[in-house]
């Protein structure tokens, strides 16, 4: 199945995805990283939660590209970022505009390594959830 990214005229202009970010996206396999998941694996809910987030907080240049199956949480770049290395930020999608942000790291590498050791605390935790 193909991955889907978000079209030139849905990005901000000048936008440039990071290039750590590109080479995951362009594997085949898809990284498990439950409770976390990447939304170019369904072109639907990619423009969706875009959809979503610019109606929601639409003084906000948000690119999605991850969410947790957990809450509400989305990872987004920072659209207005033009270096090719954009903030990641943590928004609670539906809170309330000004209440949404739930902090940021400064990049996607960052973001990829917290989200591979909070997958391995929360498949960890299933694991025992199992044995009861």
């Amino acid at each position: 199945m193909a991955h889907y990214l978000y079209s030139k005229e849905e990005l901000p202009e000048g936008f440039k995805y990071p290039l750590s970010f590109l080479k995951i996206f362009s594997k085949q396999e898809v990284i498990d990283l439950e409770p976390w998941w990447f939304l170019y694996e369904f072109e639907n809910f990619a423009k969706q939660w875009l959809f979503e987030l610019k109606k929601q907080y639409p003084t906000r240049k948000l690119i999605p590209f991850a969410k947790a199956s957990n809450t509400d949480d989305i990872v987004c770049f920072d659209g207005s970022d033009k270096s090719g290395n954009p903030t990641v930020y943590f928004v609670h999608a539906f809170a309330s505009s000004g209440w949404e942000n739930r902090g940021s790291v400064c990049d996607f590498d960052e973001w990829l390594k917290q989200a591979k050791e909070e997958s391995a605390q929360f498949k960890a935790e299933q694991a025992e959830l199992d044995k009861i």
